[in-house]
């Protein structure tokens, strides 16, 4: 069983990285949702969603898995909340669509 996986546990890291996220403009943009364990930006806010940059993954080891969505791919795994979101800025399209309300 994954330990942040277990139902009732909270994920390590996940505040500190909403907390980052959120003071970028760039990412303020665009709408969070998590997945699958990870943290996701899209420029819709519903289904089916338009993906922005990359994912960001809290680790159990307190460290964070960054993937770019196409083509997919393993970015990094860094140490702070911070360094991941500035990998998935990296990412961002200079001009990311801002979110659409569907």
């Amino acid at each position: 069983m994954h330990l942040i996986r277990s139902p009732g546990r909270p994920y390590p890291g996940i505040v500190a990285l909403l907390e980052a996220a959120a003071a970028q403009p760039r990412l303020r943009r665009l709408y969070p949702f998590t997945s699958h364990f990870a943290l996701v930006f899209s420029s819709s806010t519903s289904y089916p969603w338009t993906l922005q940059a990359g994912s960001i993954e809290p680790l159990h080891n307190g460290r964070f898995k960054v993937r770019r969505h196409r083509p997919f791919a393993v970015i990094g795994e860094v140490e702070t909340a911070e360094e991941a979101v500035a990998l998935v800025l990296e990412l961002l399209p200079t001009d990311p669509e801002p979110v659409i309300t569907a």
